[in-house]
């Protein structure tokens, strides 16, 4: 900490040159430790000013490919333009590759192809920057969605660097079929990998294999590899050519659940096609077994005898009832119905999305069971928020012990960010209690803790305070643990030596477990700190006796030093 609090001095009163390379040398590591953020911080602190300085460029370079890891997108675009022309060239050449990614990702792609001109004519790139950029030039108008000039300096690319290698050739080959471009794409069809999904959607697409048979291999794939999007995206593309909508469903809801990388818009757009082809199938098969639209009592039938042999079916039919039924009750048996289905059939993400238009499906609306389930998952998956959102104001569901519901509510309302409502879960829970089971206690204790460590003092405190008498001692250390360091933030320090000391005492005064130890020295600097010096030194003394571990009589002799 002494080291970061003189770099930051010498950086605000100008330091001298010969000692930058060593704070850039600790925010390397810092980035490279993946403390991202901080590293940034620190180059906005230390980098020199001028940059004619000694090092500038190696701190503007860093801060370049940092701004674009963060997806400081906009503001790395704005900041490459203004790169001063003095900057070295190895410097400039690496900035304004990433201010291009910068822009490209920001769907600039004027400006990001300025940032390749500039690279490309205005400095001296090597062969592996000069291929990057001309990469980059296509990729910038495939973000302003023009393939067809992307395409042709896709060609003229494979003509100047053949061949073409088969990662350039699988970006070349996705991006086109995304366009809609197949015939095109089958330039690079021989570059692609045998086995590869990507190359039978193009086999598919191009009308080289019939859509069984690229069904029968994608599932075979899908054996082969395991559960993956793009064997899925081929089942989808031959469902829709064979018209095979209960297929397309099936396609769907894997695509939906595989789908973690995609933004919020790519997101809620296949919930939206999941949806209608829901509804699509369940009218095709509704019509298939003479169900008039209206008599819901029947579909709802054909769909409880359908879903142990064709859950996909069931679910079409639950998802058209859970939108269009007049009936709230059976919008909401429906709703549960869906949501069940999808977590037996191992698709909890896919039940989550749906449901995860507010708009739409506003929680008070939903029925309450298929809540505490989509909840439920959202917590297992660590999606905190959206567990609140579904459960916040739920009433204890059936068959759940009514102090298992309220520290669950609580857990997820405290990780969720909502320190309020997770305090009154909390204190609804402790709130006239002579008793409660150890395993809930406990729980209650960590939820506390993420209070505190939130900034929550006050509340953690007054909860911590209640919590005591329900304590067994194990529980109470920490408890009284937490306590003092509320207390010692606060300046309070006779009080959080009370509660460090008695938490050390509580179960043997002769013990040394890492607690008992943490707590006893914590209560001996709060001693000296509260002007109890001799109280402090017993506390010392006792603990260099008691004490074998090298590191932490170290540490006690530091201390010990400070009073």
């Amino acid at each position: 900490m002494r080291a970061l609090a003189v770099f930051a001095l010498l950086a605000s009163c100008g330091a001298a040159a010969q000692d930058a390379p060593d704070a850039f040398q600790v925010t390397q590591r810092f980035a490279a430790a993946g403390a991202l953020q901080t590293a940034l911080t620190r180059i906005a602190q230390l980098q020199p000013a001028a940059p004619a300085a000694p090092r500038w460029g190696d701190w503007e370079q860093l801060r370049c490919e940092l701004m674009f890891r963060l997806n400081r997108h906009q503001e790395l675009a704005q900041r490459v333009a203004a790169l001063p022309s003095s900057v070295p060239e190895n410097v400039a050449r690496s900035c304004l590759l990433q201010g291009a990614r910068a822009a490209i990702a920001v769907a600039q792609g004027v400006t990001a192809r300025d940032f390749l001109a500039r690279l490309i004519w205005r400095q001296d790139p090597a062969a592996d920057e000069l291929r990057q950029a001309r990469l980059l030039v296509i990729e910038s108008y495939l973000a302003e969605r023009k393939p067809r000039d992307a395409y042709a300096l896709m060609l003229r690319y494979q003509q100047d660097l053949k061949p073409v290698d088969r990662d350039t050739a699988e970006r070349f080959v996705g991006a086109l079929l995304a366009a809609g471009m197949e015939k095109e794409a089958v330039n690079w069809l021989a570059q692609l990998d045998d086995a590869s999904p990507l190359k039978l959607q193009l086999r598919l697409k191009a009308r080289l294999i019939a859509p069984a048979a690229a069904i029968a291999q994608a599932r075979a794939g899908l054996a082969r590899t395991g559960n993956s999007a793009a064997w899925w995206v081929v089942v989808q593309h031959a469902a829709a050519l064979q018209k095979d909508r209960t297929l397309l469903v099936e396609a769907l809801e894997n695509l939906l659940q595989l789908a973690a990388d995609k933004p919020p818009d790519r997101l809620a757009a296949i919930s939206t096609e999941l949806w209608q082809s829901y509804a699509a199938a369940a009218q095709d098969i509704a019509n298939q077994n003479h169900l008039l639209l209206g008599e819901d009592a029947n579909w709802a039938d054909y769909a409880s005898r359908r879903a142990a042999a064709s859950p996909v079916v069931a679910r079409a039919f639950f998802a058209h009832l859970a939108q269009q039924s007049p009936s709230s009750d059976t919008r909401r048996g429906a709703q549960l119905q869906l949501v069940f289905s999808l977590q037996q059939g191992k698709l909890v993400l896919t039940a989550i999305r749906l449901f995860s238009d507010a708009a739409r499906f506003p929680a008070a609306q939903l029925d309450p069971q298929a809540r505490y389930l989509l909840g439920s998952m959202a917590l297992e998956n660590n999606q905190p928020l959206t567990a609140a959102r579904y459960w916040e104001d739920l009433a204890t569901p059936p068959a759940l012990d009514p102090d298992e519901w309220r520290i669950r509510l609580a857990q997820a309302l405290v990780r969720a960010g909502a320190a309020d409502p997770g305090a009154a879960a909390l204190h609804a829970l402790i709130a006239g209690s002579k008793a409660l089971p150890a395993g809930i206690v406990q729980r209650a204790v960590a939820a506390v803790q993420e209070l505190q460590d939130g900034g929550h003092a006050k509340t953690a405190d007054e909860l911590y305070r209640a919590l005591l008498p329900l304590a067994a001692a194990p529980l109470r250390r920490e408890i009284l643990f937490g306590r003092g360091r509320i207390a010692e933030a606060n300046n309070d320090f006779q009080r959080a030596a009370d509660h460090f000391l008695e938490a050390a005492l509580l179960i043997d005064s002769r013990a040394t477990d890492a607690l008992a130890v943490n707590a006893r020295l914590a209560a001996a600097a709060n001693l000296g700190r509260a002007g109890l010096k001799d109280d402090a030194r017993n506390q010392f003394n006792w603990l260099r006796k008691n004490v074998k571990d090298p590191e932490q009589l170290e540490l006690i002799r530091r201390e010990m030093q400070k009073q």
